[in-house]
């Protein structure tokens, strides 16, 4: 993947949440453009009527169509084959993360609770997502990135 200007679409209903994201994004891929859907049929629409996304930030809790059921329109229509699929949320349900899984998702990030942490999760996933192939998915352990706690080094 060519990361020399990436289009990134963010699809997340809460502003705050996808500025903090479109920062990360932008602190760690300084050139990268980002685009923002309000919820996920606003995403699908996006993505059926524009260039393909290099990457997909999927909020998990939206209105209208929530990120679990716009992940499997994509993957039921086969929309973006080659495009990694990151789904976000606050929870860590596993419900949710195991359906992310079933439908191709590269990883899911349970938001942290800082910025500087949330900066580091999207850079591992970043560094993730531009090294290997979309068909190269995260094994189990490592699918589900979140804040890690670590008094020697916070």
């Amino acid at each position: 993947m060519n990361t020399s200007c990436l289009n990134i679409l963010i699809a997340d209903d809460d502003e705050d949440d996808a500025l903090l994201l479109a920062e990360a994004l932008q602190d760690n891929l300084p050139s990268c453009n980002c685009y923002r859907a309000t919820d996920g049929l606003d995403a699908l629409n996006y993505i059926k009527s524009n260039v393909n996304p290099d990457i997909v930030f999927l909020d998990v809790n939206m209105p209208i169509k929530n990120g679990i059921n716009c992940l499997r329109d994509i993957h039921n229509y086969n929309l973006l084959p080659s495009t990694p699929i990151v789904m976000c949320s606050a929870s860590h349900n596993i419900r949710d993360i195991k359906v992310a899984d079933e439908f191709g998702a590269a990883c899911y990030i349970v938001k942290p609770s800082t910025f500087n942490q949330f900066n580091k999760i999207i850079l591992r996933a970043i560094n993730f997502l531009l090294l290997k192939p979309k068909s190269v998915r995260l094994d189990k352990s490592n699918f589900v990135l979140r804040e890690t706690i670590n008094p020697l080094y916070n």
